[in-house]
């Protein structure tokens, strides 16, 4: 099914669930970004701005804990927390949430908008089983991830995970608005036009803009490069870690990386302000990068995966100069009043 958007595509997911199975409960996780159309805003949960005066959303929507190892949830530490978001879940299906009335668990292998968080190896395989013996449908938000991305073509491989539907949007026609919703075709037959279109949808040009990205991601072995820029990437930002106490993590697959700024790398106390300070410096330095997360303390580092390798470089010393001067306290609060950011 074709859209214009993550957004749609995300409605049309939960539309796509309730039909295939009869249930009307779809489960989401806190931190979760899928849109802003009332469906994708439901399903959302990381900024009460997104929320606040918009209600009612759509019901029968539940939010639980993601495997956010660096800020848990609970308070533990990996491994020893024994997957607790993984056993909170199972006590929700089994106290709050009738698993037998769940029509699908709807999620972002690697969360995006809240800071890359990245699950452990065992998180989605648990997930997945957990959905399997329930007769819940497992399906996987790639729209910021999907088409090498993370060095793989769709970020869920990376989990050895066979998800039943596949939503993706972004990356798909290099800029013109395309989403999509790829599921088996007894799922797909459960719905009949016109349960989901829309009339700009999947248009000529759009789709000859797809092709052809997919052409080059094809061509070019994207997934392949990003897997390996990321791989510097992250050897660049390791480097940065012991240089600078700012900072506290660096998470992330291929190119889409997030390093977590903090005040104090014991409490974890997420540096806002200094994130943003380091997107001004580097602005002024000639590299456009937002600061986004829970707390909008993390860096995005989401660069095109046709970058130069010596762009790369560019860029990354450009990011280690801008830290050290905001490190230093060379970069003055005054620009906060410029700055947004989440």
């Amino acid at each position: 099914s074709f859209g214009l958007s993550g957004g749609d595509s995300n409605d049309g997911a939960m539309k796509l669930a309730r039909a295939a199975t009869g249930r009307p409960k779809i489960v989401s996780f806190l931190g979760s970004y899928h849109g802003t159309t009332f469906g994708a805003l439901t399903l959302s949960a990381i900024s009460l701005n997104m929320r606040r005066r918009l209600g009612p959303l759509v019901p029968e929507v539940y939010h639980v804990p993601y495997a956010d190892c660096y800020r848990c949830y609970f308070g533990l530490d990996y491994p020893s927390c024994g997957l607790q978001c993984v056993e909170h879940i199972e006590t929700l299906l089994g106290m709050l949430i009738p698993a037998e009335e769940v029509a699908a668990f709807i999620l972002e292998p690697i969360q995006g908008d809240a800071g890359v968080v990245v699950p452990p190896g065992e998180f989605w395989p648990e997930i997945k089983g957990l959905c399997e013996e329930n007769g819940i449908l497992f399906i996987d938000e790639e729209v910021q991830t999907g088409f090498g991305r993370t060095g793989k073509m769709f970020a869920i491989e990376h989990w050895g995970v066979e998800p039943d539907a596949v939503i993706s949007a972004k990356p798909i026609a290099s800029g013109l608005p395309m989403g999509v919703i790829v599921a088996r075709r007894e799922l797909m037959d459960s719905w009949a036009a016109p349960a989901h279109l829309f009339t700009a949808e999947a248009n000529p040009v759009i789709c000859a803009a797809a092709l052809a990205t997919l052409g080059v991601i094809e061509r070019e072995a994207l997934a392949e490069r990003a897997r390996r820029l990321g791989e510097k990437a992250m050897r660049r930002f390791g480097e940065m870690g012991e240089r600078f106490d700012l900072i506290g993590d660096v998470r992330g697959r291929g190119l889409l990386i997030g390093v977590d700024l903090v005040a104090d790398r014991e409490t974890r106390e997420p540096a806002r302000r200094e994130a943003l300070k380091v997107c001004w410096r580097a602005w002024e330095r000639g590299l456009v990068m937002i600061s986004f997360g829970r707390y909008g303390n993390v860096l995005r580092i989401a660069p095109p995966l046709t970058m130069g390798e010596d762009e790369l470089e560019e860029a990354l010393s450009i990011v280690e100069d801008s830290i050290g001067d905001v490190a230093e306290g060379k970069v003055p609060d005054s620009v906060l009043r410029e700055m947004g950011g989440w």
